[in-house]
This record gives C-alpha cells, sequence and structure tokens, in this order.
C-alpha cells in the first residue's frame, strides 16, 4: 500500500480526522540569528505582522498534522537585510558550511550544540530536542568559486525529499493554541556579522485541515 495512504488512515483512526480532509502540505517559520541565547519561531499567522516570503504558517481557523521537521540554516554574504527575491534564492543548509558562511556565521555551529522545545498549551511536546539530529554534512559540498573556472559547478548533496528531516508520532497543532517554539542554546553567542544576514529555518511536513474550525 502507498506509505500516504497508509499515513493518512493511520491519522484518520489515531486522531479522527477525516481521510479527505487531510492534504500533504507544510509549515515554515524562521527566525534571524544574532547574539542571543534563545531564539523563538513563531508558526501562526496570527503572531507575524510581515511573514518572510518563504515563510509558510498556519491560519487560525486551520489544522495542521506534524509527520516530520527539520532545521536548518539560510545565509546571505552581501547584506543584512534581504529583499523577497533575495530570501527566495537563498538555499537552506543542513550544516554550516565554511565555503559559504564566513566570520560569525561560522558559529552557527552552535545550533546543532543546541536544543529546540516545542510547547503546545502549556503541554511538553518536545522538552529538549537535540538539534544535531538534522544535521547533514553531505559527501558532495559546495566550493568557494566552484565551476566558474575550473569545471562544472558542485552543490551540496540533497539525497531525497525528507533529506535533513525527523520523524514525528503525527501530532495535531492548529491555529487558536499556544505555540511556544525555540531554539535554547544556554548562553549568548553571537553568530550575525554585519552586513551578512543568517537565519534559522524551522520546517514542519505533514498534512494540513483547511477551516477546521469555525
Amino acid at each position: 500500500m502507498n506509505s500516504i495512504v497508509s499515513e493518512k488512515k493511520f491519522i484518520q483512526e489515531r486522531l479522527g480526522i477525516p481521510y479527505q480532509n487531510l492534504s500533504q502540505s507544510y509549515l515554515r517559520a524562521e527566525t534571524e540569528l544574532t547574539a542571543l541565547s534563545t531564539y523563538n519561531f513563531y508558526l501562526q499567522a496570527g503572531q507575524v505582522a510581515a511573514p518572510i516570503v518563504t515563510e509558510r504558517l498556519l491560519n487560525l481557523n486551520d489544522q495542521f498534522v506534524i509527520t516530520h521537521f527539520t532545521i536548518g540554516l539560510k545565509y546571505l554574504g552581501t547584506t543584512a537585510t534581504p529583499s523577497a527575491a533575495q530570501q527566495l534564492a537563498m538555499p537552506v543548509y543542513t550544516y554550516v558550511d565554511a565555503n559559504v558562511m564566513t566570520g560569525n556565521g561560522l558559529n552557527a555551529e552552535a545550533i546543532y550544540n543546541s536544543n529546540l522545545s516545542f510547547i503546545i498549551d502549556r503541554k511538553q511536546y518536545l522538552p529538549e530536542f537535540p538539534i544535531r539530529s538534522f544535521k547533514r554534512v553531505p559527501t558532495t559540498q559546495s566550493a568557494t568559486n566552484s565551476g566558474y573556472t575550473t569545471g562544472p559547478i558542485t552543490s551540496n548533496g540533497y539525497d531525497n525529499g525528507l533529506y535533513g528531516f525527523f520523524p514525528s508520532e503525527p501530532t495535531l497543532i492548529d491555529g487558536r493554541q499556544t505555540l511556544d517554539l525555540a531554539i535554547n542554546l544556554n548562553a549568548a553567542t553571537t553568530i550575525n556579522t554585519a552586513s551578512k544576514y543568517i537565519s534559522a529555518v524551522f520546517e514542519l511536513r505533514g498534512y494540513l485541515v483547511v477551516n477546521a474550525k469555525s
């Protein structure tokens, strides 16, 4: 049986959501990394006045069933205030690429040595989940100026559509709940660099239920 069909049937039986209401989808929230010890993500559209163009937030009346999740990094070395077009063009890194991230950007390794906490309506869903679980260092890596003078362009390996993701027991969230989601470093670390931009990306894969609540 197709794995998606099996997953949807399990969610229908476990969570009571009709099979036909489950649409494959994703949520994505981003937070700029500066010099803090804690970084919060905001998954609900009502919490974010001006979402980044690459974010995908949960609307007030919608539900989402989490099946996989990840944290990655976005980096731009030319400006601290990227435009929408620049946000769209930035790749999501699954490790600290020393060929790309320079200066204090290398301190983003602190993210992979920290943990993720996720509290849903004051109940701990993930008390301290190790962010190192999402780290993937590909065998094919980017190299500075590679391909422009010496041959084919190399890029970071990306083995499959769930590369860097960690599976989750199907978990239901909605746009009206209190969702507290944070990276906890436990000590302030300077990650940003003047005239450079770096952010953490939290992405959920799973199933969206539109207008589940009225």
